[in-house]
């Protein structure tokens, strides 16, 4: 259970409402910049959104698919 989504940064927030749109569908980097409208971001950046995500709302809640992108759990 999420501990509190109100302590996201902006980003945070951005990434976490695609994955929450798309929730049990696999979300590849690309759509998740583009619909968070973070074009740009590094893979790096990106990858450090889902990792602060993950400490929030609990690690077992987003799954990565390797090679495709990550999804969001019940």
């Amino acid at each position: 259970m999420p501990t509190s989504l109100s302590a996201l940064s902006p980003q945070e927030t951005a990434v976490y409402s695609v994955l929450e749109a798309n929730r049990g569908r696999v979300v590849s980097r690309f759509h998740l910049t583009k619909e968070a409208d973070l074009i740009g971001l590094s893979e790096r950046r990106c990858d450090a959104l889902i990792s602060a995500i993950r400490s929030h709302i609990g690690s077992d809640r987003i799954v990565t698919v390797r090679r495709r992108g990550w999804m969001l759990t019940d």
